[in-house]
């Protein structure tokens, strides 16, 4: 558990420079390349440090999920896939309603699997990102954005948000459990 809380604390500390205030420090000490190549070395440490705190986390249950609730992940999980596409993609009218789409999508990803995991490990990781998407949010929405410059947002865009967002979603349901240890899918034959 303490390299899940470790990688956690470190992804999270890093994102939040800016609003500790010690972003610019870093800059100006730094300088902008040297800041960003270490910036980058540390959120990769952080992330092998998620991933293998969670695999190697011990199962404590917090509560047992009800069964049904799964049915509402797989739902939520479709919107956060159809946002995080959004976040890639100009001029959607998805970006004009919701300001921070990754933002957004790490928060519906965080809560839908709260839905389905009761154990401590869940609880901190998908938790710590929702928690960490949401202090986020507030403060890039306490600083002044600009968006009068943008072109008007199309329907293309928001088509084609929803159909990689649904590619997204297929291809998650068919591979999470070689890569995330369940599968959603039960192998037929």
């Amino acid at each position: 558990m303490l390299l899940l809380i470790l990688g956690l604390s470190l992804f999270f500390g890093l994102h939040l420079l800016r609003e500790l205030g010690l972003r610019q420090k870093l800059v100006s000490r730094m300088g902008l390349a040297l800041y960003k190549v270490t910036l980058a070395c540390g959120m990769l440490v952080a992330l092998v440090l998620i991933v293998y705190g969670k695999g190697e986390a011990p199962f404590v249950q917090l509560w047992v999920p009800p069964y049904n609730l799964r049915a509402l992940t797989q739902l939520l999980m479709i919107s956060a896939c159809i946002l995080l596409a959004a976040t890639f993609l100009p001029n959607s009218h998805t970006r004009t309603l919701v300001m921070h789409p990754m933002l957004s999508a790490v928060i519906v990803w965080g809560i839908s699997h709260l839905l389905s995991n009761g154990d401590l490990a869940s609880v901190l990781l998908f938790g710590g990102f929702s928690l960490w998407a949401m202090i986020k949010i507030i403060s890039l929405q306490t600083r002044s954005d600009n968006t009068s410059g943008r072109p008007r947002p199309a329907l293309i865009w928001d088509a084609a948000a929803i159909t990689v967002g649904m590619i997204v979603y297929s291809l998650l349901l068919v591979f999470h459990g070689p890569l995330f240890g369940f599968a959603l899918m039960v192998q037929m034959g």
